[in-house]
């Protein structure tokens, strides 16, 4: 994001991508060092990408009779899991509207700033907890594979890294999502005031939906194949594990460890979506209150203004959201979705475990 005025633009996890290599200096100076260290950056992304690829190989000792191509696809698709964070974090800040969205809500006033920096400092602190659980996590799920010293000089510093993008661009979706609800909220607060006329409303309800429109191009094709992939690991993973494809020895307690990865990962793309429409719902509320407070026992003409301006909203609530597989995620559906995984966990503690341990 090279906009005017952007180093003041509120970002969550700041601190934490320049240590993941998103840093630049902001005079321009120290061109030639900046592109070094931007090609460093890439080299040692790629390096982790392909550490994690030849996880197998290392584990077997680059015997191909013991590596199964079972594993190296599993392998495959933890590269793209990690994959979609480095791309996207660079395509967002280099293609999409951060700073125009961020500055539309820091700029209305300084209680909305306000907002949005224990917001962003918030996104940083969950940030730092996905970080050190996701690290903790590969480490403990991939030091079996590990047999001699140099097999963790590679990958912990690998896992480190992978694993900070991956928390990170969590985050900035969350956050993203999360100024977009503040944007429709500063809007339904001069909804309030009468002040306020309904063409002056539907000109920052289009405002709105352009906005929505032009983070939904950004973000759909790249949260939808993330989401798809995370719910087919469920599928594949678990059909693996109860068909002994791993082996009879496969601890229990490291398919439950990425089943969990996989339902974090997917709890956090459907949590933002839901509150855009939340804060699209609660704008139709208050277009249905302006017609309510102007009707008392004494009126004799209703407001047609406002009444119209009412069903226009609430007919076009439906597009005042986020789709992710073609679906607006709603609150409804996003807790439909968790109440179905949440009761497919409990089946599977109540009657899959017992079987297994008799």
């Amino acid at each position: 994001d090279r906009e005017f005025g952007s180093p003041e633009v509120i970002r969550p996890c700041y601190y934490l991508l320049q240590i993941l290599g998103m840093w630049k200096p902001n005079d321009g100076k120290f061109g030639f060092t900046w592109r070094v260290y931007r090609l460093f950056v890439y080299i040692f992304w790629l390096g982790c990408l392909a550490a994690i690829m030849c996880l197998d190989f290392v584990h077997y000792g680059f015997d191909k009779s013991k590596i199964h191509v079972r594993e190296i696809i599993n392998s495959v698709g933890t590269c793209l899991v990690f994959l979609c964070p480095f791309m996207f974090t660079l395509y967002y800040f280099k293609r999409g509207h951060y700073v125009e969205l961020v500055f539309n809500v820091q700029n209305v006033s300084h209680v909305w700033k306000e907002k949005l920096n224990r917001i962003s400092r918030w996104y940083t602190f969950m940030s730092v907890i996905l970080w050190i659980l996701c690290a903790a996590f590969f480490m403990v799920h991939w030091f079996p594979f590990f047999s001699k010293w140099w097999h963790y000089g590679i990958y912990v510093p690998a896992v480190v890294y992978i694993s900070g993008w991956w928390s990170t661009w969590l985050s900035i979706y969350g956050f993203v999502c999360h100024v977009h609800s503040l944007q429709i909220d500063t809007v339904v607060e001069e909804m309030k005031s009468r002040e306020c006329k309904p063409a002056t409303i539907l000109q920052k309800h289009f405002q709105l939906q352009s906005s929505l429109e032009r983070t939904q191009r950004d973000f759909f094709l790249i949260i939808s194949f993330a989401l798809a992939y995370h719910a087919l690991d469920l599928i594949i993973f678990s059909f693996a594990y109860f068909s002994s494809a791993f082996g009879k020895n496969y601890p229990i307690w490291q398919y439950i460890g990425t089943v969990l990865f996989d339902l974090i990962s997917i709890i956090f793309k459907l949590y933002p979506p839901a509150i855009v429409a939340a804060a699209s719902h609660r704008l139709v509320i208050q277009a249905s209150k302006r017609c309510q407070y102007q009707l008392t026992p004494f009126t004799t003409e209703l407001p047609f203004e406002d009444m119209q301006l009412f069903q226009y909203m609430a007919l076009r609530e439906s597009d005042m959201g986020l789709k992710i597989l073609g679906i607006r995620i709603t609150v409804e559906l996003a807790m439909k979705i968790l109440m179905t995984i949440g009761t497919a966990a409990i089946s599977f503690v109540a009657f899959v475990i017992p079987k297994l341990n008799k």
